[in-house]
């Protein structure tokens, strides 16, 4: 009672603040357009690329001659909102900014350029000096995790940054995607599985914006085969809602996929979706949520009000579909500590605001934990257990030259449990590595959790370190390499190989790779020992 009576108090101040549209700047010699959109990102379901066209498509004055690579000293940005950022299909984003980085190859640190005799602007002084802005695919700090962001239909690229704000008609779009997954596991199963599996997927994305620009509605159906486990197979809506942007205000009612966190190895704090186990052990993978959504920004911040009306159930593939708990889970059997069960109303809070180089975010979650207690029946299956749920969350992330340090640190109380959990480390990255134009990345993250050996996932202990290598070439190609050590048993860690590049325009081939060791019983890594893995997924976008 008192999180909730603390959290109204918040919403009530924040409703108070003068509404403001977000801005950046003024640009000086030390700006670049990399920082100034990692500042603009509101999470990462949104691309760099993507939130570098709409800084560039919706501030035309702030460029000189609407070159990407020269900011014009004083400007002041406008920050696009989210869904103006996805206005633009990430890969045709991708496609868009290789190309300007191929027109002119500048320095990987900022150079000086000499004053433009151009046009007077509102945002620049009289006398505008010019900035280069050097644009590496992944500069200093920068955690570009994969992410599986449905593409949307960028303007034609006739479409100038002066004229693209301009439309004046209500606009629809839609996008649609098809996916092969090929998975091959290193040996047979605890239930003696397949050792190859495939999937096949289908999402789309149908998108309505009113030429008022207030009224928006998405679409988003998601459906996936699973050829050798039904329980595997899923009907999905990622998104089913409309949308209404007031002045400094907006209102959402449907389905949505949100996101919240900002460190690599994992995301305490993202608690509003469902996780699809089936789609990742790696759980980033989440299920379409009903939601009211309520949102307050200005110069004191963004506040986010949700108030959830349905509670998605967590999907496990049965052991035949691998990546499974070794007993299959029976969903009719779910136990609710909530006499409401699925309809029990939950509510959560999120605040955000920057702070220069600095991201903070602070939440409050009441209602149906999303991660169940698995409880053996002696029927040989698992019972999920739900218990309710409070959870005060904590996230940061600071942007310091090369480096960026994360955070995210969460105080939950649930059923048995009532613990502390956190996790922090830094990403440090290198521009023109090799000798190339390639940029490598280092990270390391701490994990710890209260509960210790109790602990239901892998973290109570554990040091990640990884490195990240961007080729900075046209087909977008990147890979991620990271070990997962827990420090108390030196025989269990996983290990994990990520990567991705365009092969055509219109299709991406992507790896994922996944390696569990473990030789104790009660740790939560022994299930997976069996289910090492590789996976080729080919996307095709149309």
């Amino acid at each position: 009672m008192l999180g909730r009576t603390s959290c109204i108090v918040l919403l009530a101040w924040a409703l108070q603040q003068p509404a403001q549209a977000a801005t950046l700047g003024p640009v000086d010699a030390n700006t670049t357009l990399w920082r100034l959109a990692l500042a603009a990102r509101p999470d990462e379901q949104v691309t760099m690329p993507q939130v570098i066209y709409a800084l560039w498509q919706h501030n035309p004055a702030a460029f000189r001659d609407q070159n990407l690579h020269y900011l014009l000293k004083g400007a002041q940005l406008k920050v696009p909102s989210r869904e103006q950022m996805l206005a633009t299909p990430a890969e045709q984003a991708h496609q868009w900014y290789y190309g300007e980085l191929a027109k002119q190859q500048l320095p990987t640190r900022l150079a000086a350029a000499q004053p433009a005799k151009s046009e007077s602007v509102a945002t620049a002084p009289e006398s505008e000096a010019v900035v280069a802005v050097p644009q590496p695919i992944r500069p200093p700090a920068q955690p570009a995790k994969p992410v599986a962001t449905t593409p949307r239909p960028a303007p034609s690229p006739a479409v100038t940054p002066a004229q693209a704000p301009q439309v004046a008609s209500s606009t629809s779009r839609l996008q649609q995607e098809l996916g092969f997954e090929q998975r091959f596991f290193a040996s047979r199963g605890l239930a003696a599985a397949e050792r190859s599996q495939q999937l096949l997927s289908y999402r789309a994305l149908w998108s309505y914006e009113d030429a008022s620009r207030k009224h928006q509605l998405n679409l988003e159906p998601y459906l996936r085969w699973h050829r050798a486990d039904s329980d595997s197979n899923l009907v999905d809506l990622q998104q089913a809602y409309w949308r209404y942007i007031g002045d400094g205000w907006e209102f959402k009612a449907g389905i949505d996929t949100l996101f919240w966190g900002v460190t690599e190895s994992q995301h305490l704090v993202d608690v509003l979706n469902q996780s699809d186990l089936v789609a990742g052990v790696e759980l980033e993978a989440k299920l379409g949520q009903p939601m009211l959504q309520l949102r307050r920004s200005g110069n004191a911040g963004t506040l986010d009000l949700f108030v959830l009306p349905y509670f998605r159930e967590r999907l496990f593939p049965s052991p035949q579909g691998r990546l499974s708990p070794p007993l299959p889970v029976n969903h009719d059997l779910a136990w609710y500590e909530s006499s409401s069960g699925k309809h029990n109303l939950d509510f959560a809070l999120r605040y955000s605001q920057r702070f220069a180089g600095l991201d903070l975010g602070l939440s409050f979650f009441s209602g149906n934990n999303r991660e169940p207690v698995l409880v053996p029946t002696a029927n040989a299956e698992l019972r999920p257990l739900y218990y309710q749920m409070e959870q005060y969350g904590l996230d940061l992330s600071w942007v310091q030259g090369d480096w960026l340090w994360k955070l995210e640190s969460i105080y939950r109380r649930s059923g048995p449990f009532d613990y502390v959990a956190a996790t922090g480390g830094f990403e440090y990255t290198r521009v023109g590595v090799f000798g190339q134009s390639w940029d490598l990345g280092w990270i390391a993250e701490y994990q710890y959790d209260s509960r210790g050996k109790a602990a239901t996932l892998p973290g109570q202990n554990d040091l990640f370190f990884g490195w990240r290598l961007a080729l900075n070439d046209i087909a977008g190609t990147e890979f991620l390499f990271g070990v997962l050590q827990d420090l108390d048993q030196r025989q269990s860690r996983s290990i994990k190989l990520e990567g991705a590049l365009r092969l055509t325009d219109s299709l991406r081939l992507s790896l994922n790779g996944w390696l569990f060791q473990s030789n104790n019983p009660q740790d939560a890594l022994f299930w997976l020992r069996r289910d090492d893995y590789l996976a080729l997924q080919l996307t095709y976008f149309f």
